[in-house]
């Protein structure tokens, strides 16, 4: 038959906590501090325990000193304390849920998914999450994100076998954009005229900073025209602002700049968009779409831009 152990006949929690800081520290000032009370509620928490162990623990002097009873007591409180501590430690890791990791475009971010990211966020108060924006795709097969955003090609299977989920996001599209008044001063007749006499702002995209313009040029049929020169900046962002200073025609996504539009900084040379045949894609590994952060993510982004 199991034993009934008997109820322990402890000191209220509390004494023992403020003995053991004041004991440790030899100050009530600083076990105050520690323990976020007032110094004299330790004061009165040492002399309760003193009065109900019968025992005087604390030696009152100009320096506080510790009695024997007091030596004896204050390493077994310290252990106790350190072995609570560190197995309560160990839970709050366990139940810690870890963060939703992602990378994405920089401009994409900045433009058009970060005005609209507090709506998930506080779907999701608890959930912690990294963002980072790199200049270029990641390797997500080795890069540690939950998901990311690529802009541009995206292969299906990593060379290590990893199956990848992609969700199309959104279509590029490219627009030549300029200041409205660079475009009233220029009075170009069309877009012949544009290609031909204006300083064109090329964005970079790999080993050919021309691409955006050469695309454009084709699918537009002024495939003679000569797009490469001009200047070659490294972001949507830093060409657009060029744009916007007069220096020049760029070509991008006019949704990416649509504040820029509205205030009537910038503005569409012509009405004429066409698709990069480039797109925005959420990839995300097979194996881990259950997971709760990620499936919860690739639900909500996928919602928010079907149809873009």
């Amino acid at each position: 038959m199991a034993r009934i152990k008997e109820r322990r006949s402890l000191p209220p929690l509390n004494a023992l906590r403020a003995f053991e800081a004041v004991a440790r520290s030899l100050s009530f000032t600083r076990a105050a501090e520690e323990l976020l009370v007032t110094q004299s509620a330790v004061s009165r928490q040492v002399k309760n325990l003193e009065d109900i162990l019968g025992v005087a623990l604390l030696r009152r002097k100009a320096n506080l000193e510790l009695t024997d009873e007091g030596k004896r007591l204050l390493p077994v409180l310290t252990d106790a304390f350190d072995r609570i501590d560190l197995v309560v430690a160990g839970f709050k890791r366990q139940s810690k849920k870890p963060p939703l990791t992602m990378s994405l475009p920089p401009t994409f971010a900045r433009r058009l998914f970060l005005p609209i990211f507090p709506e998930f966020q506080k779907q999701h108060p608890d959930l912690e999450i990294r963002i980072e924006t790199p200049p270029v795709n990641v390797d997500f097969r080795n890069s540690g994100h939950d998901v990311a955003i690529f802009f541009g090609e995206v292969e299906a299977q990593g060379s290590n076998g990893t199956e990848m989920i992609i969700d199309l996001l959104m279509s590029d599209q490219m627009s030549p954009l300029a200041s409205p008044s660079l475009i009233k001063e220029a009075s170009w007749p069309d877009l012949a005229a544009m290609l031909a006499k204006a300083q064109l702002l090329h964005i970079r995209q790999g080993n050919d900073p021309w691409y955006d313009w050469r695309l454009f040029a084709r699918q537009t049929g002024l495939t003679t025209a000569r797009v490469e020169r001009g200047l070659v900046l490294e972001t949507a962002d830093q060409a657009v602002q060029s744009a916007i200073n007069g220096g020049g025609v760029t070509i991008c996504d006019p949704r990416l700049f649509q504040e820029e539009i509205a205030q009537k900084r910038l503005a569409p040379v012509f009405d004429v968009t066409v698709n990069s045949g480039r797109h925005y894609h959420l990839v995300s590994r097979a194996e881990e779409i259950e997971i709760p952060r990620i499936a919860a993510f690739r639900a909500w982004v996928t919602r928010h831009f079907a149809g873009a």
